[in-house]
């Protein structure tokens, strides 16, 4: 093709272009076989000079189209046929002076008169002129090509299509092109067979790597039949994938294998076509035109083809399949996250895969370990990490509230980080007006009364609200939720979610309690009625704005604390996803500032 398309003159659709002018084949292979087969049948046209794209492209066939033009070329064409029956040399049909050139230059090339060769022309009337030289045929055919050219009739007649040319701006290339190559304009009245003509040309200047090509693929034949139904085989695979992939995956576009068979045997690679849909509207589209316009999860669950695929192929095999998915749901919809569980449930139940699922994802490391049926002590595991170490430990529980309340009798830290849970209960039961609500935010700031609240009144309320049976002594909650941190800031080898709720509530107890202290106006402070934390900042911030080094620390704290002390139901998943390090370091800092 590379060959071809050189001598053409044309970089691309070449093979398109020869597949119009034989007509259509199964593969490139094969059409250039049918190329092969007309090189060896037919003489030389001698159109090899001639640059394809100059007579085949839309301006020039939109023009050769109209009926006055090709009235004019029909014109053309019947005077020319005239002058070469009563040429001296040409014979219409047979001999012109396209195939005199070839001939010409054949014989020069391989030595004929160099090897004192001499050849005879023949005339209308018989008579023979022998030819001694490659000049001297060179002469007699050019000076016949004039003689013919420059008919005075032949040029009024060319005269009246130039007229028509040059009306179009457009033209004018095409004009030159023909006022030096004028062989081309008989042509031009059968465009079908100027095709194969040209293409038949280019065909003899690559003679040597056409015939190689095809001597080749003629002996791999046989070969390549298997080759293209294995690729036939894979294209079925795919149809399997992509139905597997819609009816389980829920994303705005459908996906289509086109040409699978030909992938691996042309040098292109077609792959799928992408149609778009949204709302009414459906458009296709490339891959990278879609990707444009997907977003993060839609984009991986395109990735999850790839995926999809391999698991089907190895579900032919026999062998067992050790399977390593890492975040195979990460950023994807509750939809179409569901989804990949029940597809992993469904090749698990094949019996041919082993899984090792990794996920920084609570709710997904949850969802997967109740969907697919896995023994929890056994095969469900929490990683812990250090600097220089990575720590594995069997997961403890994987419904955190549920753990906690059946617990919290006999544990006071699950006592204090189901406060902001209950919390939560009251105000969506009650409203913020609730004397048990103002209770218990009385533990979550520093109130007027904070430090005087004990574990057994905050018994009662936790005992009321979630209909436990827990037990407290005359401590001081405020005094218990900060030695309850400390023990968590020595805890390296859980990952629980208490641990990270009693962390931020003592990080801003103490910073409350460090920014009060400074402030020094309990008139100030203590009328505060809502985001405490919040207000307590501005006033600090406004008061000691040198305090730079502080401001930052309490600015962390306005950052990390809120979602895990204002825990609701949607929100301790990520809290749980995120590791405890940053909370230990704030706890440590702030205490720091109030030694």
């Amino acid at each position: 093709m590379t060959v071809l398309g050189k001598a053409s003159g044309l970089r691309h659709r070449v093979k398109d272009e020869i597949a119009y002018a034989y007509g259509s084949a199964d593969n490139i292979y094969s059409l250039l076989e049918q190329v092969h087969f007309h090189l060896t049948a037919e003489t030389n046209p001698g159109f090899g000079k001639v640059s394809y794209g100059e007579i085949f492209n839309d301006k020039v066939l939109q023009f050769l189209s109209k009926e006055d033009v090709r009235r004019q070329l029909a014109d053309y064409v019947d005077r020319y046929n005239q002058l070469i029956d009563n040429s001296t040399y040409f014979r219409r049909g047979v001999f012109n002076h396209n195939h005199a050139a070839t001939v010409s230059k054949s014989l020069m090339d391989n030595g004929f008169f160099a090897a004192k060769h001499t050849l005879s022309l023949t005339d209308r009337e018989a008579k023979k002129k022998e030819i001694t030289s490659p000049q001297e045929l060179d002469s007699a055919i050019k000076e016949e090509k004039n003689r013919i050219l420059s008919d005075p009739e032949l040029a009024s007649r060319f005269e009246a299509i130039d007229k028509q040319i040059t009306r179009n701006v457009e033209l004018r290339q095409f004009r030159s092109y023909l006022e030096s190559h004028p062989e081309l304009i008989p042509e031009l009245s059968n465009l079908d067979a100027l095709r194969r003509k040209l293409w038949l040309s280019y065909s003899f200047a690559a003679e040597v790597e056409l015939r190689e090509f095809v001597s080749t693929y003629q002996a791999s034949k046989k070969d390549i039949a298997e080759v293209v139904r294995m690729a036939r085989e894979e294209e079925t695979k795919w149809q399997k994938v992509l139905s597997i992939f819609h009816r389980r995956f829920s994303v705005p576009f459908t996906l289509e294998v086109v040409n699978q068979h030909d992938v691996i045997l042309k040098d292109e690679a077609p792959g799928f076509i992408f149609t778009y849909r949204d709302g009414d509207d459906r458009c296709e589209m490339g891959r990278g035109d879609l990707m444009n316009v997907l977003s993060t999860g839609e984009k991986r669950a395109l990735y999850l083809l790839n995926v999809i695929f391999e698991i089907e192929a190895r579900a032919t095999q026999m062998e067992t399949t050790i399977l390593v998915l890492d975040d195979i749901a990460d950023s994807f919809d509750y939809k179409n996250k569901y989804a990949i569980v029940e597809y992993l449930k469904a090749i698990l139940e094949d019996g041919k895969f082993v899984m090792l699922i990794l996920t920084h994802n609570f709710d997904f490391f949850r969802t997967v370990q109740s969907r697919l049926s896995i023994g929890r002590r056994q095969n469900c595991f929490m990683a812990i990490k250090s600097d220089n170490t990575v720590v594995l430990t069997q997961a403890e529980y994987l419904n955190p509230f549920s753990y906690w309340r059946k617990n919290i009798h006999q544990n006071r830290k699950l006592m204090l980080a189901s406060i902001p849970m209950a919390r939560n209960l009251i105000e969506y039961a009650e409203g913020n007006d609730a004397p048990d609500f103002t209770f218990l935010t009385s533990l979550l700031h520093i109130k007027p009364g904070s430090d005087a609240i004990t574990m057994s009144q905050l018994a009662n309320v936790m005992n009321k609200i979630l209909k436990t049976t827990a037990t407290g002594g005359t401590e001081k909650v405020i005094d218990v939720v900060l030695e309850e941190a400390e023990l968590c800031t020595n805890d390296s080898h859980t990952v629980n979610l208490e641990n990270k709720v009693v962390l931020s509530m003592a990080i801003r107890l103490l910073a409350e309690k460090l920014m009060i202290s400074k402030i020094n106006d309990t008139a100030k402070t203590d009328s505060i009625s809502s985001n405490q934390t919040r207000e307590l900042f501005n006033i600090y911030k406004e008061a000691f704005p040198g305090n730079s080094e502080i401001i930052v620390i309490l600015e962390r704290v306005m950052l990390m604390t809120p979602e895990t002390i204002h825990l609701n139901s949607f929100m301790y998943e990520p809290i749980l996803d995120m590791s405890d390090d940053h909370l230990k370091n704030l706890y440590n800092e702030l205490k720091s500032l109030l030694q």
